[in-house]
């Protein structure tokens, strides 16, 4: 400041905080001298008016510039009392600032809840957004009310002046004066400028204020993106890539250069779905959204599933402007979601298909076999000699013993059979393809070769089983339906078990004798079945 700015030595206690805050000093410049009676009145509030200028310089706090506006009147001019206050939509005064006879305020507010508001001059101003200045307190009985109130005070004039903030009506800055004309002509004038130099300082740090706001939003947009667990992604319309967040980066391995760079497309590979792909730019193309998962390759090779939805940005005319990608990387929910598939299909113990996969496989094989007119042999399995395996060595030798078993059956078939485990030792076979007895019986005697190898278990001992079969064949004459033919199948089991000290082989194949409907195993009788099956398909 110059030193022409006057230093309110006598009343400068709050008006040296407010310059501390500032960080201009513990005053006002030293050039300044205490206001005497010389100085005329207008030359006081054109010291004012300068300091509340050099005050705007230094701050574009809105609470700091109207603490300082009420100080600097208090304690550069006549006024006794500076306030600064907006009136709420209810008629009520918000105080902002206030400076020097504050409890004739307090006063005030006790009383003015019972004035009609129509009438006095702040809300007039208010309404007016004019400026009033000296309004007597003598005319009419609101202006007595208020005289007698400010009685004790010695408050004889006043001046009222709007002030604006983003081109609207803001607040109000009241002074009051102890001189009935303590307002003249030429101090009106600065007063008005003042107010006025305020609204534009308001106006413009409205703008600031809005500017700081974007930015801070920006930043904490940006901080969140960053810290967002999702992988963010931002293109432009043509799909060139604007921005990716630190998650992309780590889930991808990419940095924001080497994804521009390469495309997006560069996290696709051998194994993604090209349905997928596909997917996603017929959604692009039409209504611009797109949600779903697909396998993706991290820059190291890996892969991971993601799920990726893709959002719109559009413009204010309706044309898309930009693309949000958001990606999860669901590899781990994925493999849950497998296992537990798997598990809802497979033998936990030997890993083969359990009833489930074996109705599903069934539900395949069947109309398969019904096409070609070939043939088809279910076969019931149970393990000889398994019992006493586990009495003797344990239960963890008896599963281990079915894992053996279990990955034989799988080695002795052919790529078109199949083996599932319905549970203990019980394990079925579907075996199709064959045209002769002879080429089953080869599968059927490779798979009793494969089984009945020794087995050795981890505590060194070496074990043996052998195996008890039944089977069925489709088509036949007696069943129709894959359960029924299990269930013969079974029965086939049952007569290979009771005749196996003297059983030649150690399958049985069941038959229905047509004459007495009765069910009988007959080893020859799958060449009546074969033959039977080879003339339907001539005839």
């Amino acid at each position: 400041m110059s030193g022409d700015t006057p230093d309110p030595s006598a009343k400068n206690g709050h008006w040296r905080r407010v310059w501390v805050r500032l960080g201009l000093g513990g005053g006002l410049p030293s050039g300044a001298s205490s206001f005497s009676a010389a100085h005329t009145r207008l030359q006081q509030y054109l010291a004012f008016s300068k300091a509340v200028g050099q005050v705007m310089e230094h701050t574009d706090q809105e609470s700091i510039l109207l603490e300082s506006l009420c100080t600097l009147a208090v304690e550069c001019t006549p006024v006794s009392l500076a306030w600064v206050c907006r009136v709420e939509p209810d008629n009520s005064m918000q105080t902002l600032a206030e400076a020097g006879d504050t409890a004739y305020l307090d006063s005030f507010a006790e009383r003015r809840s019972g004035l009609p508001a129509d009438h006095g001059p702040l809300f007039r101003v208010w309404q007016t957004q004019r400026p009033l200045f000296n309004e007597p307190f003598s005319e009419g009985p609101l202006r007595k009310a208020w005289q007698q109130n400010a009685r004790p005070y010695q408050l004889r004039s006043m001046a009222v002046l709007p002030i604006h903030r983003d081109h609207q009506p803001w607040a109000l800055l009241v002074l009051y004066d102890r001189d009935k004309r303590g307002f003249p002509q030429d101090c009106q004038v600065v007063l008005e400028g003042i107010a006025r130099r305020v609204s534009e300082a308001l106006e413009d740090w409205v703008g600031i204020l809005r500017e700081r706001v974007e930015r801070e939003h920006q930043l904490l947009l940006g901080t969140a993106l960053q810290a967002a667990e999702e992988g963010v992604v931002l293109t432009d319309a043509d799909r060139r890539i604007l921005y990716v967040n630190a998650s992309f980066s780590r889930m991808t391995g990419y940095t924001l250069a080497e994804i521009s760079r390469f495309g997006l497309h560069h996290l696709q590979g051998p194994r993604t779905d090209p349905r997928t792909l596909t997917e996603i730019d017929e959604a692009l193309c039409g209504q611009g959204f797109f949600n779903g998962r697909l396998l993706n390759y991290r820059r190291d090779g890996q892969t991971f599933w993601n799920h990726l939805s893709i959002i719109p940005i559009y413009q204010r005319t309706g044309a898309i402007s930009h693309y949000v990608g958001i990606q999860r990387d669901v590899t781990a929910e994925w493999l849950v979601r497998e296992q537990l598939e798997y598990e809802a299909c497979h033998d936990r113990l030997t890993g083969l298909g359990n009833r489930r996969a074996l109705m599903d496989q069934v539900a395949v094989t069947l109309p398969r076999v019904q096409r070609g007119h070939g043939a088809l042999a279910i076969c019931m399995i149970d393990l000889d000699h398994f019992k006493p395996i586990n009495d003797l060595y344990g239960h963890e030798a008896g599963d281990h013993v079915l894992r053996v078993v279990g990955r034989r059956l799988h080695a002795a078939l052919r790529r078109s059979d199949y083996v599932a485990r319905l549970g203990g030792d019980e394990f079925v076979l579907l075996i199709e393809g064959f045209n002769h007895f002879e080429e089953l019986e080869l599968i059927l005697v490779k798979i009793e070769v494969t089984v009945n190898e020794p087995i050795h278990l981890q505590s060194g001992a070496v074990v043996g089983v052998r195996l008890s079969m039944g089977l069925c064949l489709y088509p036949s004459d007696y069943a129709g339906d894959f359960e029924t033919l299990l269930r013969y199948a079974d029965q086939a089991l049952y007569q290979s078990k009771a005749n196996k000290r003297q059983r030649t082989r150690y399958w049985e194949l069941f038959v229905m004798e047509e004459a007495s409907g009765e069910a009988i195993s007959k080893g020859s009788a799958i060449h009546t079945q074969i033959d039977r099956s080879d003339a339907d398909e001539s005839g």
